[in-house]
């Protein structure tokens, strides 16, 4: 062998081991270092009395626990839906929580999970006496969707024009607007609409719900970057903390 191969040979060698050591380090993240997002939005994440709470959260607390790389409640993220979306979608190493997983999300996420199930609703003030017995009677009415929300998709796939359509980027705005008659109908999630009108200051027993859509399951939803080994790490932990802990989901 050539002194000069040899060199050439010793440098790809050097190249190769430098390549190699960098993708590990990428991907070589502890479960703690990820950055994880979610919305205030009951009832699965929300913020009560300055605290970032509920059972999503909690859930992701014992799971980092149980893969012995636990995070701290003051490193979640809250972001407005739309944006913790993007941001979750760029990644780099991000989860998202909790998000509904359908087709048109798929490909842009992993997912762990499932680790809830709810309905989307559409919700009525009584007093309007509102009926909608089938998806098409919605055209005949303003609805309200938080910005990037299932909701908003559900809309649009059921033909509602847009100018029918008020789009916000929280929750709580919603309820506040159905509350003031300048919006006829606001959907989301079955089972925390009521908790959200409760942290308005808005009694929930002057509201109705008047149409239930199909059921969809929530997840964490993580960006495609995260190494596949920690993802599966993740699910194994979920898994166990929800069959260990019976928790509401």
């Amino acid at each position: 062998m050539t002194p000069l191969f040899q060199r050439l040979l010793t440098l790809d060698l050097l190249v190769a081991f430098w390549i190699w050591t960098s993708s590990f380090s990428v991907c070589a993240v502890e479960f703690n270092e990820l950055t994880f997002i979610t919305e205030s939005s009951a009832s699965f994440n929300y913020i009560r009395d300055g605290k970032l709470q509920g059972p999503a959260v909690e859930l992701l607390l014992a799971a980092s626990n149980h893969v012995g790389s636990p995070i701290k409640l003051e490193n979640i993220l809250v972001q407005p839906w739309a944006r913790g979306f993007k941001n979750a979608q760029q990644g780099p190493n991000t989860v998202l929580f909790s998000t509904i997983r359908t087709p048109e999300r798929e490909s842009g996420f992993q997912w762990v999970g499932p680790i809830a199930s709810e309905s989307d609703v559409l919700i009525a003030l009584k007093a309007r006496q509102l009926r909608i017995s089938k998806p098409e009677d919605m055209k005949a009415f303003i609805t309200g969707a938080v910005r990037g929300d299932v909701g908003e998709d559900i809309l649009i796939e059921e033909g509602v024009p847009l100018q029918k359509i008020a789009l916000l980027s929280h929750s709580t705005n919603l309820g506040m607007m159905l509350n003031a008659g300048r919006i006829d109908l606001w959907i989301f999630g079955e089972d925390g609409w009521r908790e959200t009108l409760v942290s308005s200051g808005i009694d929930p027993a002057n509201f109705e719900v008047v149409y239930r859509f199909a059921p969809k399951r929530y997840y964490f939803a993580l960006s495609s970057d995260i190494d596949q080994q920690l993802v599966e790490k993740f699910q194994q932990a979920v898994d166990s903390v929800l069959a260990a802990n019976k928790l509401i989901f």
